[in-house]
């Protein structure tokens, strides 16, 4: 019972792991994206805070924390997994440079999925009657949390980026 091997394939597999290491699939809202079309109060909060606020919560504000980025990841893990891996046969039978549409399918699926949570409200606590309240005061009819005028929500993204 023994085994004659005649290729190996080491290298290669140790370049995919490499290539897997050397980039970055970053989601959220980019720094390019973080601008907010002013509101009538000259409120300067942009798209990237406003998001990390309602992420982690504001105690200090009386903001709870709704994990729509968490939520959002953790739900399309399952998707990402797969990616990764059909990524890593591509990557075995084509080289490296097929690792870069797995990595931007990797963002399309996290940021979408994100979105997703947000539209759906699923494990996200509602918005306080107070808030309610506020938000009718200035003409805005929505009841979902976190949605407003949208732009917080449209400006979800992802971007793929090296390390150096």
């Amino acid at each position: 019972p023994f085994m004659k091997v005649t290729s190996d394939f080491t290298s290669q597999v140790n370049q995919v792991i490499k290539g897997f290491r050397n980039d970055d699939v970053l989601v959220g809202i980019p720094e390019s994206e973080t601008a907010r079309q002013q509101q009538e109060d000259g409120g300067n909060i942009n798209n990237a805070t406003l998001l990390a606020l309602n992420e982690f919560g504001s105690p200090a504000n009386n903001i709870p924390a709704r994990p729509v980025m968490a939520l959002g990841i953790r739900k399309a893990q399952p998707e990402i997994i797969e990616c990764f891996k059909a990524g890593a046969r591509q990557a075995l039978s084509k080289g490296l440079p097929a690792l870069t549409p797995m990595f931007n399918r990797v963002g399309i699926i996290a940021s979408v999925s994100i979105k997703k949570v947000i539209n759906s409200q699923e494990g996200i606590l509602p918005p306080s009657p107070v808030t309610l309240d506020i938000r009718e005061s200035k003409g805005f009819k929505g009841t979902k949390a976190l949605i407003v005028t949208g732009q917080m929500r449209n400006a979800i993204t992802y971007v793929v980026r090296g390390k150096t």
